[in-house]
């Protein structure tokens, strides 16, 4: 049996962004007129395989990607131009992170885990600056690398912490905006090295619920 104290502690820092996630988030600020097309989207820990990516191409929007693969560290680069920053960061050095993103001026979405509630600088930073919280019904799944299989897979038995997306300078309506489930967040998503789908009819037991 898993160790749920472990993880919370969130040893892994690469958990992927399920389609199903990010179609979701697209989908929403799409619906809601969040964000305009005409935007440059930076996507700085992503590449063409991230499911942000795709949703966000998908959808029509003008997205920027860098990373470590191309020599590109968030930390010491920015794009000439850019308007919003929309990404899954790593889960490790949340301080440095957001004093990182706030200190550009510019709205961001970013996906964190409740753990961001014991981080104090974090917690100083939502009562001094212009946060809003995107909520998912249930708790994420994320997709992780499957030594075994050697593939990218998301569990069959979700996460053990509740995940959301904190936005920063968005012209949301209410300080915390709800999502609903639409079932697709269930099943489980699998992809190779090269980012082709492996289908997978199976369901995320632990999120699974009847339909009334």
């Amino acid at each position: 049996m898993s160790n749920v104290y472990n993880e919370m502690s969130i040893p892994r820092n690469e958990c992927y962004t399920t389609r199903a996630e990010s179609d979701k988030l697209i989908n929403y600020l799409n619906a809601h007129h969040i964000i305009d097309k005409e935007n440059i989207i930076w996507l700085p820990f992503d590449n063409k395989l991230s499911n942000i990516y795709k949703s966000l191409t998908m959808g029509g929007y003008n997205v920027m990607l860098s990373n470590l693969e191309n020599g590109l560290d968030f930390y010491d680069y920015e794009p000439e131009k850019w308007n919003l920053i929309i990404t899954n960061p790593p889960f490790s050095e949340r301080s440095k992170l957001l004093k990182r993103l706030v200190s550009f001026g510019k709205p961001f979405i970013i996906l964190q885990a409740i753990q961001f509630f014991n981080n104090k600088n974090a917690i100083k930073l939502l009562c001094t600056n212009e946060f809003r919280f995107i909520l998912p019904e249930d708790r994420m799944n994320f997709l992780t690398y499957n030594e075994k299989e050697d593939i990218i897979k998301s569990s069959k038995n979700s996460c053990a912490f509740y995940s959301f997306w904190l936005c920063y300078k968005l012209p949301l309506m209410n300080v915390f905006n709800y999502i609903e489930s639409n079932g697709k967040e269930r099943e489980i998503e699998a992809y190779d090295k090269n980012g082709n789908i492996i289908i997978d009819n199976h369901m995320n037991l632990f999120n699974y619920k009847e339909k009334l």
